[in-house]
């Protein structure tokens, strides 16, 4: 039953529909309840027309009316764990980042938007006494290594996922390098694999002198997993990262005990997880967009792993890149032709992203600040593309039927094609 088949790891996650049924139950049992925490959470700003909360700005950026008047919005996390948009049209300073405490009108919130985040008329803002806090200072030796503010911004979204402003938000999407600013399972990939080897020579030092039995995998990924756990902490558990710290500890168990990792049950496992702890992650685009990469990534590994290794990661990351136009494209409708080179940059990404960290680390991070700048100042013509919601159904189907018949990867590949050449 433990055993395994020229090194892969082949026992199932689950022996038969009845376990299947009973963990699917008990997800159940578990996400009602905790839905049942947050209506509780939302009747209570419910009673009252009127509701004041201790909160934080994450975003604020300015917007111009109809009128051509200038108004700011607003993005807010309250201390009680739900966020909000809201506006102000006075003269108000940059407060980014600010703790404060605000009022806001709570009549037309239904529960549906309380879960994934509501617009409501704000009144009363006062700051709190200003603490800069470690992820301040963090982020302040982050950026006072950049002059242009573009470049603040990007690297602050990179490695503390800080919102980004519209105008950089244009600029990856039509370079078609979203999915790299988002922090995600890759990146928590490279922190895993950084701070191994940083710790791997310590950890060895002090095994040869006192613990030669202890295994040094297990002992360092328990360590690292529990750093990352206070980096995602950290960021504030980005629906995609914490998307990537399940799966990966999920992964590390399954592993140690001859489980299949890369599986469709371990995916299905983690899905019904996440939602039953954090139900609001349900309307999280963030999180299924991360859900929907890891599956094209399990259906490609699924029936073309005999490939060598060189091949996986060049074929991967066009394959991901092509099999997720039509899903990102019916949230998100900008295209240019230039997305066409994304999976280039993904993997040009590979020696970025630790490239990046080290130059932070010592000092330089502005290093190579010209020539992102210059990546991002050329655009050409930008195409509006909507994937009709039929045709997504049916991709979404036939994506699913390639899990069970290889043939349907052409499939997808035409639909693809076809949607393209639309263009």
């Amino acid at each position: 039953m433990y055993g395994k088949n020229e090194g892969i790891f082949t026992l199932e996650l689950f022996e038969s529909k009845k376990e299947i049924f009973i963990f699917s139950l008990l997800m159940i049992v578990i996400f009602s309840f905790n839905l049942y925490q947050k209506y509780n959470q939302f009747l209570e700003i419910k009673t009252s027309k009127f509701y004041n909360t201790d909160a934080k700005i994450l975003k604020q950026y300015q917007k111009i009316s109809k009128t051509g008047k200038t108004y700011h919005v607003l993005k807010i996390k309250s201390d009680d764990g739900y966020s909000f948009f809201t506006t102000n049209y006075g003269d108000l300073k940059d407060i980014n980042g600010r703790e404060i405490s605000i009022g806001f009108i709570t009549d037309k919130i239904d529960f549906r938007s309380f879960l994934s985040g509501f617009y409501a008329p704000s009144y009363d803002i006062r700051l709190h006494e200003y603490r800069e806090s470690f992820r301040d200072k963090i982020n302040s030796y982050i950026t006072n290594q950049h002059e242009n503010p573009k470049m603040k911004e990007l690297f602050s979204a990179l490695f503390l996922a800080e919102p980004i402003s519209k105008d950089l938000r244009e600029d990856v999407s039509y370079l078609g390098i979203s999915h790299l600013i988002a922090i995600s399972g890759f990146h928590l990939g490279v922190l895993f694999g950084i701070l191994f080897f940083l710790f791997r020579y310590i950890y060895i030092y002090f095994q040869n002198l006192y613990f030669p039995y202890r295994n040094i995998k297990f002992d360092l990924t328990i360590l690292i997993l529990a750093l990352l756990f206070a980096y995602m902490a950290l960021i504030g558990f980005v629906p995609s990262v914490v998307r990537a710290f399940v799966m990966m500890a999920f992964g590390f168990f399954l592993f140690h005990r001859s489980f299949k990792i890369i599986s469709f049950e371990v995916l299905f496992v983690t899905i019904l997880f996440i939602l039953a702890i954090l139900p609001n992650f349900l309307f999280s685009i963030g999180f299924w967009f991360s859900i929907s990469g890891v599956f094209y990534i399990y259906l490609f590994l699924k029936h073309f792993s005999h490939l060598k290794n060189w091949q996986i990661f060049l074929l991967l990351n066009f394959w991901v890149y092509i099999a997720m136009i039509p899903v990102v494209h019916y949230i998100f409708t900008t295209f240019s032709l230039h997305q066409l080179f994304s999976p280039f940059l993904t993997m040009a990404f590979s020696i970025f992203y630790p490239l990046e960290m080290f130059l932070h680390a010592v000092g330089l991070g502005d290093l190579l600040d010209s020539f992102i700048l210059k990546l991002f100042s050329g655009k050409d013509e930008v195409y509006e593309l909507k994937t009709p919601l039929w045709f997504l159904l049916i991709y979404l189907f036939a994506s699913i039927v390639c899990i069970f018949q290889k043939s349907f990867i052409y499939v997808i590949l035409g639909m693809n094609f076809l949607f393209l050449a639309y263009i």
